[in-house]
Order: structure tokens, then C-alpha cells, then sequence
């Protein structure tokens, strides 16, 4: 089962988060610990450019902006957005179990999906003053995906792939 969250659903999302100065407050008006998943987001970004040998402090913090920006992204993808805090643990347990990559499959459209990463990404790694910037575009990706797959998991309230009002 498939929420079909396509184009359009990106694009309100999207907005709906930019418009908002502070992704703290997103997060908070969510009942999300911040410092939480701000912890799970640098974790995430380490994890993966460890894998890499990546290992510079301003790198790792920009690309926890990354898994940031797709989960909140990811939660706000339903009309109304939703989240049931506790199960934020949860929700990444699942992501890492299952892959984000399967995650991501029960809840989009994958083209819309491959579009959004790849104009976040790019404008991330445009943003870095950092030597071999290029060279992050797939972990900085994954890190995106990681994020987005977990706010998707949340937001689904731990159906998998199936929101309520669309089932």
C-alpha cells in the first residue's frame, strides 16, 4: 500500500517548511524533542561520511541539516501534519530495518522523490565552503533520504505505508 505522495505533495511541503523560519518551532509545535533529532540528525551525518572518510565538524553539522530537512519534509508531506513523539524511536528502528529506500517506496512517488533530493542536495553542497563538495553529493543524499524516510515513518503513525485517510 502506497500514500502516493507525488509532485505537488512535495512542493506544499516544501513550502510549508521553508515559509517557516525556524525548524525548531516545526519541530517543537509536533511535540518533537528538538535536541533529540538534533542528536539523530548529526549521528546519521557522522554514520554515513565515516563511510567516507569524511570527518570535518562544519560537514557533518551541514549534512544534519540534511536529514533535518527530510524529516521534517517527510512529516509534513500529509495535509495535517501529525506525529506521535514517542514513537520517533521507533520510527528509526523501522527505517533502519527495512531501508529507507522501502520506506520511502510504501509513501512516494519516486520520481518526485529523486527530483527533490536532487535539488536539495544540490543546493546544500552549493551552500558549503568546503574543498571536495562534489565529492558529498551521495552521502549528503542519503543523509536526505534517511530523514525523509523517518518523518515519512512517523507521520504514517507506524502503518508502514498507509495513511488514514487515504486508506
Amino acid at each position: 500500500m502506497t500514500d502516493g505522495y507525488g509532485a505537488g505533495d512535495f512542493d506544499r511541503a516544501v513550502a510549508l517548511v521553508s515559509s517557516d523560519p525556524s525548524p525548531q518551532a516545526l519541530v517543537e509545535r509536533l511535540g518533537i524533542d528538538w535536541g533529540y533529532l538534533s542528536w539523530l540528525a548529526v549521528d546519521a551525518a557522522a554514520f554515513v561520511l565515516a563511510e567516507h572518510g569524511e570527518r570535518r565538524g562544519a560537514v557533518v553539522s551541514n549534512t544534519g541539516e540534511a536529514f533535518t530537512a527530510g524529516f521534517l519534509i517527510g512529516l509534513h508531506l500529509p495535509v495535517e501534519p501529525r506525529a506521535e513523539p514517542s514513537r520517533l524511536g521507533a520510527a528509526v528502528d523501522l527505517v533502519q530495518v527495512r531501508g529507507r529506500h522501502a520506506v520511502i517506496a510504501d509513501h512516494c512517488d519516486l520520481a518526485s522523490v529523486a527530483r527533490l533530493e536532487t535539488v536539495y542536495s544540490e543546493a546544500l553542497l552549493e551552500s558549503m565552503d568546503v574543498p571536495g563538495r562534489e565529492e558529498l553529493r551521495t552521502p549528503v543524499t542519503r543523509v536526505f533520504e534517511a530523514g525523509l524516510a523517518v518523518g515519512l515513518e512517523l507521520a504514517s503513525g507506524g502503518r508502514g505505508g498507509g495513511d488514514a485517510e487515504q486508506a
